[in-house]
């Protein structure tokens, strides 16, 4: 009885969560109301309240599903060649794979550009958001510094490694936020291609490359 109320609790938190993308998405935050909510949801004011004491609890609900929506990003699992997700590879295959499902991602139907802009436009003045943001940002620096480390392993300056994974995350951001306000601003497997060239290049001349990575960067097709 209790998991049944659990999951009860849990669906229409969900549900008040989709009306309040919906509602960002739509019309923004500047309307971002519990009426509007109400609507989307097709629940009373007391249904809301009752799952979320306050809007400002909605609004962080949705922030925490924007984050949800970026980490998604990473651990995209190609069903249809049955390729591993992200998240079964390590090194350079998963940084390689991270940069082809980031620029492959659809830009359309979730909302998540929507939230993107939102929750970026409100970081100068909400501190909660902005460390809530850099936290994900340093996890996922953590994680691309330590797979250049296993590809790496003579690199003694952890700080060489860090920088380039920044560079990844600078890379992948500013494109996705191109192919948001134009879809046909690039070809996702053109701009991939091009990106790990450049990346192969610069870790080439930079750190040298053991023999491993250059296997791997020539089953794959890259030129050297």
């Amino acid at each position: 009885m209790n998991q049944s109320r659990i999951d009860i609790s849990f669906i229409r938190k969900e549900q008040i969560v989709d009306a309040a993308v919906c509602v960002i998405a739509q019309q923004g935050l500047q309307n971002f109301s519990l009426s509007e909510i109400e609507k989307k949801a097709h629940m009373s004011r007391g249904q809301l309240t009752y799952y979320f004491p306050a809007k400002e609890d909605i609004l962080l609900a949705v922030f925490d599903r924007f984050l949800f929506l970026m980490q998604l990003d990473c651990q995209v699992q190609d069903k249809n060649t049955g390729k591993p997700s992200a998240d079964q590879l390590e090194g350079w295959e998963r940084i390689s794979r991270i940069i082809e499902n980031v620029l492959a991602r659809p830009v359309e139907g979730d909302g998540f550009h929507a939230l993107q802009y939102t929750f970026l436009s409100q970081i100068s003045h909400r501190a909660d958001f902005r460390l809530r943001l850099s936290a994900l940002y340093e996890e996922w620096r953590v994680r691309i510094t330590a797979d250049l480390k296993q590809e790496f392993t003579t690199v003694t300056n952890d700080l060489d490694l860090r920088s380039l994974a920044t560079l990844i995350e600078a890379i992948l951001h500013g494109l996705s936020m191109q192919r948001a306000a134009d879809p046909e601003a690039f070809d996702p497997k053109t701009m991939s291609d091009l990106v790990l060239n450049i990346l192969f290049t610069y870790m080439k001349s930079k750190f040298g490359l053991n023999k491993q990575v250059i296997k791997k960067k020539r089953s794959e097709g890259v030129r050297r």
